[in-house]
Order: C-alpha cells, then sequence, then structure tokens
C-alpha cells in the first residue's frame, strides 16, 4: 500500500483572506486499488524552544483555509484520485511552523482493498513550503500545491 506515505514536501496552510498560518496541508499518495476511508493526522516541529504543532481529520474543513473539493473529502479511491488530502489545524496556543525546518508527520487511516480492511499507521520526516497559487485567482482547493 503506497497509501502509507506522505509528499516529501508539505505546503503550510494559510487563511485565504490575509495569509495567516493555520496549519499545514497534509497531502500523500493513493496505493493502487486502495479505498481510504478515514484518516487522522498530525504534524509537529522542533524549532529552538518553538514546538509547533496541528492535526486535522481527512474530510473536515478548517476554518479560513480554502473550501474542499469533492476530491479532498473522503473516500479517497485510486485510480479515481492520484492523492489523499488532509488540511490541519494549528493547536490551541501553538506557535506557527517554520517553513524552512524539517517537521514530523504521522497518519493513521482505514484502509481497503480487494475486501481486505487494514488500520494502517505511518510516520514521516517533511520540509515544509509556502503555498502556491496558481493562475487563475480565487480556484477552491488546489489554491497551494502542485497536483
Amino acid at each position: 500500500m503506497s497509501a502509507s506515505r506522505f509528499d516529501e514536501v508539505l505546503p503550510l496552510l494559510k487563511k485565504k483572506a490575509d495569509g495567516t498560518q493555520l496549519g499545514i496541508c497534509a497531502m500523500g499518495p493513493i496505493g493502487s486499488g486502495d479505498e481510504i476511508v478515514w484518516m487522522r493526522v498530525w504534524v509537529w516541529q522542533q524549532d529552538g524552544d518553538n514546538v509547533p504543532a496541528s492535526s486535522g481529520n481527512a474530510g473536515d474543513h478548517v476554518p479560513g483555509a480554502h473550501a474542499l473539493e469533492p476530491a479532498e473529502k473522503p473516500p479517497f479511491v485510486a485510480p479515481k484520485e492520484e492523492k489523499w488530502m488532509v488540511q490541519t489545524a494549528l493547536e490551541k496556543d501553538s506557535p506557527k511552523f517554520n517553513h524552512e525546518k524539517p517537521a514530523l508527520v504521522q497518519a493513521i487511516a482505514l484502509v481497503k482493498n480487494g475486501g481486505d480492511s487494514d488500520i494502517v499507521q505511518w510516520s514521516q520526516a517533511v520540509g515544509l513550503r509556502e503555498p502556491h497559487h496558481h493562475d487563475g485567482g480565487d480556484e477552491p482547493g488546489r489554491a497551494h500545491d502542485d497536483r
């Protein structure tokens, strides 16, 4: 199952109105024949004395972030979708993430494949980056990634 990995670099999740950091947008590939039924993601970073942290559930919209498109809500099914995506929100009193430092990401998901269902857990170190904004303005969703 290649559902058990993240993209190597994840975008910061920012408020559309003013660019305030809200958390991280976690993404990764969907394995061949996989159906991700639900997923929970945690992100944290050690930045000196600061330890930013965020979390989120697949399909839950983080207030202020871009609206979720249907393809950004579970179930995530290959080959219909190539990637899964989870918006994460900064935890209460969390400092902001530093996009110049790596972060650790962890996920737990219910994945179905060929009639089998498994709980899959994985973690990975990732880089962080500023979100990309494509020409075309305020297109919902895809404003922050290269999918």
